[in-house]
């Protein structure tokens, strides 16, 4: 026993020598003792130095992406057509009121974020519509139905479409997806109505087509480029000499359909359908772009309408366009 005692105070001894101070044992180790957190967070009434962590409020400063600016209207959103067109008649009589057009500057200079939004969806969704068209004539050629289906039979039938998406939808009335499943089915029944012409010209004069197209293109931007550089508003003037021309050239192409082709009347009448047609639709280009701008300003956001607008400008143009230059080329 003696022995034992002497050999345990010679190794108590030997771990308490200073060079052996990293050698210690777990007996001379602290130990380690729970504190619960209801004792924690008593702690500072106990007079101890540990004290709760207290909740930081750190204020982040994020940076939001940038977006196109509101305009004005949409900051309280009309709830109903009603109010939309009451909030617009507000805005055309302010607009009165104040200075002439052409004051403000250039139509682009005037022209916000939001409107160039606006008008980029716009054309997005005219070229959409245009491709619609050309799948739709590119069905009815290759099926054989361009030389069975008269082309007024999907000409009327596409009035359908458009006369309901213009005047009895809007987008409170209506979802999206039903809107824009009429402005799809007016489109591909637009292209199935020139589908014969395009047979017809492909037979003849096939490089017709790509330069009428091509043509109706640059002529499309040179008239909306004019628009953007023409005073603000300047346009809004010319829409009812435009509406003028409009109804003569309907009442003229509804008196050809009675007037016989050996009749000295009908080359006049042809004449001033191809011209005059194509003089009245570009200029409608122009117009159409700045009250675009306009209906935008006054709280108007409908993209399809606007789409639909252009749409019939650029129909309409394409088919005169082709009819000049396939009859050219193939004299």
């Amino acid at each position: 026993m003696l022995c034992a005692r002497g050999l345990a105070g010679s190794l108590r001894a030997r771990f308490a020598q200073p060079g052996l101070q990293g050698a210690r044992g777990f007996a001379s180790l602290p130990r380690p003792s729970y504190v619960s957190y209801a004792q924690r967070a008593a702690a500072p009434q106990r007079g101890l130095a540990f004290k709760p962590r207290e909740t930081r409020k750190v204020k982040v400063d994020v940076k939001e992406a940038e977006a196109p600016a509101k305009e004005w209207w949409q900051k309280e959103q009309p709830t109903s057509q009603a109010a939309l067109q009451q909030q617009q008649q507000v805005y055309y009589d302010e607009q009165r009121a104040r200075t002439p057009a052409g004051s403000e500057g250039s139509q682009y200079e005037s022209m916000t974020s939001g409107v160039q939004a606006h008008m980029q969806k716009v054309y997005a969704t005219l070229c959409a519509g245009i491709g619609v068209a050309a799948g739709a004539s590119m069905v009815m050629m290759a099926t054989g139905l361009a030389s069975l289906i008269p082309p007024i039979v999907p000409g009327l039938l596409a009035l359908a479409p458009m006369m309901y998406l213009v005047s009895y939808t809007n987008k409170f009335s209506h979802s999206a997806e039903f809107r824009t499943g009429l402005f799809v089915a007016f489109t591909a029944l637009s292209g199935m109505a020139i589908a014969p012409l395009l047979k017809m010209f492909l037979m003849v004069n096939p490089t017709a087509i790509p330069l009428a197209l091509f043509a109706t293109a640059g002529l499309f931007g040179v008239m909306t480029l004019l628009a953007m550089v023409a005073p603000k508003g300047a346009m809004l003037k010319w829409g009812v000499p435009l509406g003028g021309g409009l109804i003569m050239l309907l009442v003229l192409s509804v008196a050809g359909m009675f007037v016989p082709v050996t009749s000295p009347w009908a080359p006049l009448l042809h004449n001033v359908m191809l011209y005059g047609g194509l003089a009245l639709f570009t200029l409608y280009i122009a117009y159409d772009t700045q009250t675009m701008v306009a209906d935008y300003e006054a709280g108007d956001d409908d993209h399809l309408r606007h789409a639909i607008n252009l749409f019939i400008n650029f129909q309409a143009i394409f088919t005169r366009l082709l009819v000049l230059i396939g009859m050219r080329g193939s004299d």
